[in-house]
């Protein structure tokens, strides 16, 4: 009876060491996620931030015509291509302008993710 019992409460135990670590694991999943879409929002700002002035006429295309962009006088695309978020360093894939007044943002993260941003540009 007193093995039973020994074994019973072990695998209780265990079950509930199981369900903690799992719990752990999620929660570290939904941070990461909430600190990724925040560090996401940060480069949105900061991107629009630097498309201002001398700037704003790049992002009416993409950013491969950039370095050959003869209609730009006095802008600085290396402003626009990489950056730091808190202790994350991002890089510009891509801009892609979608109308006047939007595009899309396509970055690489320091650790080697990416993201795809839809930007809807400041007036």
């Amino acid at each position: 009876m007193a093995l039973t019992t020994s074994a019973l409460l072990l695998l209780s135990s265990l079950s509930l060491q199981t369900f903690a670590m799992h719990t752990r694991q999620r929660s570290r999943q939904a941070l990461a996620t909430v600190q990724t879409r925040d560090a996401e929002r940060s480069v949105a700002m900061a991107f629009q931030q630097q498309s201002v002035g001398e700037n704003a006429c790049l992002l009416a295309m993409p950013s491969g015509a950039w370095p050959a962009s003869e209609h730009c006088f006095g802008s600085n695309p290396s402003a626009l291509k990489s950056g730091r978020v808190a202790d994350r360093a991002w890089q510009l894939l891509h801009w892609q302008p979608l109308g006047a007044m939007a595009g899309t943002l396509q970055l690489r993260w320091s650790d080697g993710r990416q993201s795809r941003l839809d930007l809807e540009l400041l007036p």
